[in-house]
């Protein structure tokens, strides 16, 4: 019975698809490893020269105006800006690692079909 059925071929629009989830997941990919790159890359440069903070320690006092509330407000600001840029490296880290993820189970699912 097996050799009366003939082979299952796939629709256009099925490989359309198909090819279109695969450049999906290769641009998450790419755009997860860059973020993750990005991220190293910018930690690696205030590891290396921590006053590079204080370029956005100074946009940071200067748009929230954080002298004119607190006494000391700039090196309160300096302190702030350091918690200010760990925790947007931690969120460009998971963004990319979320891309990453997503891209590598796209292709985990086109491959099963």
């Amino acid at each position: 019975m097996d050799a009366d059925r003939e082979p299952i071929t796939e629709s256009t629009a099925s490989r359309a698809w198909r090819v279109f989830v695969y450049v999906l997941a290769v641009v998450l990919v790419a755009l997860g490893l860059w973020a993750l790159g990005g991220a190293i890359y910018a930690a690696w440069g205030l590891f290396h020269d921590p006053d590079g903070i204080a370029y956005f320690a100074r946009y940071f006092l200067e748009t929230t105006k954080i002298g004119q509330l607190l006494p000391g407000g700039e090196g309160l600001s300096h302190y702030v800006a350091w918690v200010a840029v760990i925790l947007l490296l931690l969120v460009l880290g998971k963004l990319g690692a979320w891309a990453l993820d997503a891209g590598a189970r796209l292709i985990n699912a086109a491959r099963r079909g």
